[in-house]
Parts: structure tokens; C-alpha cells; sequence
């Protein structure tokens, strides 16, 4: 037996006929090849496979064991590489059922995956959305390797991928309204630098961001400070629910600042120091960005308003 490495697609495309035909010649014509060159193609894809694969009776081509075994497998392979051919060629959005896996954080579901849906329920009802998070070291293999299909956050990740900036905030503090009445904090105020560093944090700290590399600890560090952590969360969103009725505060990118404080009435504060700017980003990789239906939904997703991110610029032109 040959090495299957240096397989020729043709030869399986000859052997998937001449199994459905169980005929040399009715394979050919549905091939529209000459009757020597598929029985050629035959010879070699015996001479690769060390078996007959077909065996010529008086009810035709019969098919050995090992021919049965591989026929539904290459029969699947070749409808599923036809599928994609044609996925790839052309993409009607209303028809299509294609599914999507984009990692995300809860924030980035919240901000960009919530309008994407109602997007795509006018446009694409039959498409499926996948959302889920993982641990940045994931992200590479996950995109790399097909299990996801975009990835939507705050990355540094190789090169190999494509990129594209879709939006930036800053950060700003969050805490309940009769803790900011205790502290002399009124919505919109800039905390003191000192209070700000006595108080108990909590620190949104999401699976796609390093410990020691989100922003609000960088600056403070440059500083020679440090903030007093007594919750550590992967999500924003449950914030609603932990900061109404306690002392804690919590410093969250600005994009979190007006869902958190709608659902509970928390207070919104300005930070006392900068902080690097937040900066979004859509992932995917190379082989995918001639994809007709990924064009569509990059597009869909690239062309939501990033206004909501922007709450320190939207709030200072108020």
C-alpha cells in the first residue's frame, strides 16, 4: 500500500462513481471521462489502497469489504468539500444555515452579540450563533484549528490572524448609591486618588485578559499602588446584583458603565488617573477572509455602532 498523504481527490471522486454506478463505462460518462482513464484511475487507487476495491461479476462492479467500508465516509467527504466549495462561492444570508462560534466575553455578548442577533433576525433567521469565552491561551488553536470562527475583545495574539479595531473606551468606577452618599460621591464625580486606593474592590478580571497586564493595575503600579481586591469576577454583567447594598466598588470599562447602573441605579465615577485606553478588536483567521459568508457576518458585526463604548467622549460633549 502507497502512502495515503499524496492521494488524488480525483481518484476518491472515481471511486465514489464506479460504487454508485457498480460500471466502469456508466462512471465515466457521469464523470464525462474517457472509459481507459477512469479505469486507469482504478489501477492507482488500487495500487494506493493494496486491495481490489471492485471486483468485475456478472452483476457488474462489486465492491470489496474494504470498498464497503470507505464508501460512506467518501461519499460524506466529497458532499461536505462540495458544500463549502459552494459555501465559499456563494452566500444568500436569507437561505442560509451556516453556524458562527464567536469568543467573547459576557461584555462583548452584551455590547455586540445582542444587536447581531436582531440583526439577524430580519436578515438571517436560519443562521446559528455560537458564543463562548476561554482562556487567551486558547484563543490561537480555537481559531486556528476551526472551533471558532471569530473572536471579539482585548487581544495579543499572533500575527497569522486578522485583525480589526472596532472600538475603544476607558475604564470608570461603579458603586452603589448609598455608598457613593457615604463617601460624598455624586454621579459623575471624579473619586480622590486616596479613597479611591482604601476602598474594597472588586476586579473584573475576564478569562481573555492576563493578570498582570489589565490596565487599571498597570497604571497603579507605575504609581507604586495598589488597589485592596476583595472580589475577583470573570463577569461585568453580575455586578447589578453584587454592588447595590454593600461598600465595594468596582472599576469596569465604560461600555459597562450604562447597562450595570439601568438595571440597579448604581453610581458612575470618573477614575483620578489614566489608564490605557481599552482598545476592541475583531479576530479571525487568514484562510477565511475571502469567505463569502464570513464577509457577511464580520461586516454585520464590524458595523455596529461603537458609540456605546464610548461613554467618557459621549458624556463630555453632553
Amino acid at each position: 500500500m502507497q502512502g495515503l498523504n499524496n492521494l488524488d481527490l480525483n481518484l476518491l471522486k472515481v471511486f465514489d462513481a464506479i460504487h454508485r454506478e457498480r460500471s466502469v463505462s456508466l462512471a465515466a460518462e457521469h464523470l464525462n471521462m474517457s472509459q481507459p482513464a477512469v479505469s486507469n484511475a482504478l489501477n492507482r487507487l488500487r495500487q494506493t489502497l493494496g486491495d481490489q476495491i471492485f471486483v468485475r461479476t456478472r452483476n457488474g462492479m462489486e465492491p470489496t469489504e474494504l470498498a464497503r467500508l470507505i464508501a460512506g465516509p467518501v461519499q460524506l467527504g466529497l458532499q461536505r468539500i462540495q458544500t463549502s466549495i459552494a459555501q465559499g462561492s456563494a452566500f444568500d444570508p436569507a437561505e442560509s444555515r451556516r453556524s458562527f462560534t464567536i469568543l467573547a466575553t459576557d461584555l462583548g455578548e452584551e455590547t455586540y452579540i445582542g444587536p447581531l442577533m436582531k440583526v439577524l433576525e430580519q436578515e438571517a433567521p436560519n443562521i446559528t450563533i455560537n458564543v463562548f469565552e476561554a482562556p487567551l491561551d486558547d484563543y490561537e488553536n480555537l481559531l486556528e484549528f476551526g472551533h471558532a470562527d471569530l473572536a471579539i475583545g482585548r487581544l495579543d495574539i499572533s500575527e497569522r490572524f486578522i485583525r480589526e479595531h472596532i472600538a475603544s473606551c476607558g475604564y470608570s468606577v461603579l458603586l452603589s448609591a448609598g455608598h457613593a452618599e457615604a463617601l460624598g460621591i455624586r454621579d459623575g464625580d471624579t473619586i480622590p486618588y486616596e479613597l479611591y486606593l482604601v476602598q474594597r474592590h472588586v476586579n473584573v478580571l475576564t478569562r481573555a485578559t492576563p493578570a498582570h497586564r489589565h490596565p487599571v493595575d498597570v497604571a497603579l503600579t507605575q504609581r507604586d499602588a495598589r488597589r485592596r481586591i476583595a472580589l475577583t469576577l470573570p463577569h461585568v454583567s453580575v455586578l447589578s446584583e453584587i454592588l447595590p447594598g454593600t461598600a465595594l466598588v468596582a472599576t469596569v470599562p465604560d461600555a459597562a458603565v450604562p447597562p450595570n447602573r439601568a438595571q440597579a441605579g448604581l453610581v458612575h465615577a470618573r477614575l483620578p488617573f489614566e489608564t490605557e485606553t481599552l482598545k476592541i478588536l475583531l479576530f479571525w483567521h487568514k484562510r477565511q477572509q475571502l469567505d463569502k459568508g464570513h464577509c457577511w457576518m464580520r461586516e454585520r458585526i464590524l458595523e455596529r455602532p461603537a458609540a456605546f463604548w464610548n461613554v467618557k467622549d459621549a458624556q463630555d460633549a453632553g
